[in-house]
């Protein structure tokens, strides 16, 4: 299983449209991994996480064709993670010739009122529940619920058969009905991406993010309870600037002195 980060930062991006701290002043002089947009990832070039405003930039600068692309897993609905105005270009006029098969989306209840209203052939939502495995193409994929907002946010595991992963965005510390169903399985994880919002900052007050404190936090819990093991890989994403030490080039040595690799816009995983 190969994970493509497409994206790795928070909603403003990196460095924000319209900051002037120190993070997006570094970030927009050193350049590199440095930058981040919109967060997006995509398995094996043929299943999409999330479809922000950034997926065309994305596109462009990986070289891919989402005409081959025929499911997307939807974490929830905020708008750096999905921007359904963007999908009317699936429709009649705009995609040539017209696809056989068109792009399915996976998600919550929040999803469906928001998709343009174009051809269910072009664009299909399948709604999906909590703790009940589905499939999406070859995978076969588990929303858990996050700890992130008063809408249905969503993280997911991901299995072919062989490699499994946990790609935990929008989140702070997991819900208790996630950590129970987790324990319940035991599934044993080979990758683990983690929400670093807050970079080095500790002392959070505000349950839905994580830094590098809570990152620790849970992957203890998850060694204890046998999910993860020295050999998974543990990766921290979804950065803002408003982290402390969140740039790149700053984060890489703090993260790695504790065991995680830090993602930047376009890295690649197989496992």
């Amino acid at each position: 299983m190969k994970l493509t980060y497409l994206g790795t930062g928070a909603a403003e991006g990196v460095p924000a449209l319209f900051c002037d701290c120190e993070t997006c002043r570094n970030a927009l002089s050193r350049g590199g991994r440095n930058v981040r947009t919109r967060s997006q990832a995509l398995i094996d070039d043929a299943l999409l996480i999330d479809f922000p405003c950034d997926t065309f930039s994305h596109c462009m600068a990986r070289g891919i064709n989402l005409s081959g692309v025929r499911h997307c897993l939807i974490t929830h609905v905020h708008e750096d993670h999905f921007c359904p105005q963007e999908l009317v270009y699936l429709d009649n006029g705009f995609t040539h010739p017209a696809p056989a098969y068109g792009l399915t989306l996976y998600g919550s209840e929040d999803v469906e009122p928001l998709l343009p209203a174009i051809e269910r052939k072009r664009l299909r939502f399948i709604r999906v529940a909590p703790f009940v495995p589905f499939s999406a193409g070859r995978y076969t994929v588990t929303a858990l619920k996050a700890a992130h907002s008063t809408d249905h946010p969503y993280l997911y595991v991901v299995s072919d058969g062989e490699t499994t992963l946990l790609y935990a965005h929008d989140t702070g510390l997991f819900p208790e009905e996630t950590r129970a169903y987790l324990t319940a399985h035991g599934t044993r994880f080979d990758l683990v991406s983690l929400d670093c919002t807050e970079g080095a900052k500790g002392g959070l007050t505000y349950p839905t993010h994580m830094g590098l404190e809570r990152n620790l936090l849970c992957r203890e819990w998850m060694r204890r309870e046998g999910l993860v093991d020295e050999s998974t890989v543990m990766v921290l994403n979804h950065f803002s600037h408003n982290g402390l030490h969140a740039g790149y080039d700053d984060f890489v040595p703090i993260a790695a002195a504790h065991g995680f690799a830090v993602s930047y816009d376009g890295m690649e995983i197989e496992r």
